[in-house]
């Protein structure tokens, strides 16, 4: 629907000229969609897509367009969170294979403020704690895994406002 929706433009292929979906055109929620009070905080557990979060909210995963519209995500691969497979993955190509445990940066032990000048003993005492590069993008993944979405009672309405804001 989401695609569907989109004005066709013509782009130049080659010798010749295609229609495609202009991707590029952005609408965002009205005030009244945006209200707190109509969202719903929702957890994306390990290895849920946009797809299968809609399946489960919605009942169809036909609105993944939704989930990513209500979040305000533009780039799936980047905003989205990784499954605990990628982000291993990832940190391996981030910081080369074996570096996982590298240290990223260091911590007060409290308050888990980041250390700029570390103290080498205050890292043997323990008011200063290690996070390696795993931990780190751990910490970054699981931020991500927060979302809100729309109640299932506006999902009429919503679809009918953005065909409208779209074209």
């Amino acid at each position: 629907m989401y695609f569907k929706a989109l004005p066709k433009i013509y782009y130049p292929y080659g010798n010749t000229q295609t229609v495609v979906p202009d991707i590029f055109r952005r609408v965002h929620l009205d005030k009244y969609f945006q209200n707190r009070l109509l969202l719903q905080e929702y957890y994306i557990n390990d290895g849920e897509s946009p797809e299968i979060v809609a399946d489960k909210f919605y009942g169809s995963g036909k609105y993944h367009w939704l989930v990513i519209f209500a979040n305000n995500i533009v780039d799936v691969k980047r905003e989205w969170p990784l499954s605990s497979n990628t982000l291993v993955a990832y940190c391996d190509d981030k910081y080369g294979e074996g570096n996982r445990t590298d240290i990223h940066h260091f911590v007060m032990t409290e308050d888990r403020t980041v250390i700029v000048d570390w103290d080498a003993s205050k890292v043997a005492s323990g008011d200063y704690e290690a996070v390696t590069n795993l931990d780190y993008e751990t910490d970054l993944n699981d931020s991500k895994r927060q979302i809100l979405l729309l109640h299932k009672q506006f999902l009429r309405d919503i679809t009918a406002q953005y065909l409208r804001l779209v074209k």
